[in-house]
C-alpha cells in the first residue's frame, strides 16, 4: 500500500482517493472508518442539542425505551434507536456487546475473561462493561483475540 499525503495552503477541503484492484475486508474497514471520521451524531443533554464525533463516543447504550451517548465524562441522550445505530455503523469499531449496549471498540483499554463466558471490558476512561457471552466471540474477531 502506498500513501500519498498532498498538503498545501490551496486545498480548501480534505478529499481522500482511493486507488485500488479489488476491494478486500482489510480495505473496507478502513473506508468504514474514514466514513466514521466525518461522521458526527446528535445528542441532547438538559434542553440542549450537540454535535457528536462518532471518534469521541465510547458507547451507545439503551436504558428504558431511550438511548444514550456516552462520551469520556458525559452523557446525552440520543434520537435514534439501538438497533439502528448497529446497522448505521456495521464493519466500524463499533459492536454490540449486549441486548443493550453497542461499545466503541477503539476507547477499549482491556478485557478479561468472567465466570459464565462473559467478558469484561474496560474503556480508556476506566469505565468497565459487561460483555454477554453470545457477543464474545465477535468482540474476538473484532480486535483479533
Amino acid at each position: 500500500m502506498k500513501l500519498i499525503i498532498d498538503q498545501s495552503l490551496e486545498h480548501e477541503n480534505v478529499e481522500i482517493t482511493i486507488k485500488c484492484g479489488m476491494i478486500d475486508e482489510q480495505l473496507e474497514r478502513l473506508i468504514a472508518q474514514i466514513r466514521l471520521y466525518s461522521f458526527s451524531i446528535t445528542g441532547k443533554k438538559e434542553g440542549s442539542s450537540y454535535l457528536i464525533r462518532l471518534e469521541d463516543v465510547y458507547y451507545f447504550e439503551s436504558t428504558d425505551n431511550k438511548t444514550f451517548i456516552y462520551v469520556e465524562k458525559d452523557v446525552y441522550e440520543c434520537g435514534y434507536k439501538l438497533y439502528e445505530l448497529e446497522n448505521h455503523f456495521a464493519n466500524s469499531h463499533f459492536l454490540r456487546i449486549s441486548k443493550s449496549c453497542i461499545l466503541n471498540v477503539a476507547k477499549l483499554e482491556s478485557v478479561r475473561a468472567l465466570l459464565n463466558g462473559k467478558f469484561e471490558a474496560q474503556l480508556f476512561n476506566k469505565e468497565k462493561l459487561v460483555i454477554n457471552r453470545h457477543y464474545v466471540q465477535a468482540l474476538k474477531e473484532k480486535i483479533q483475540l
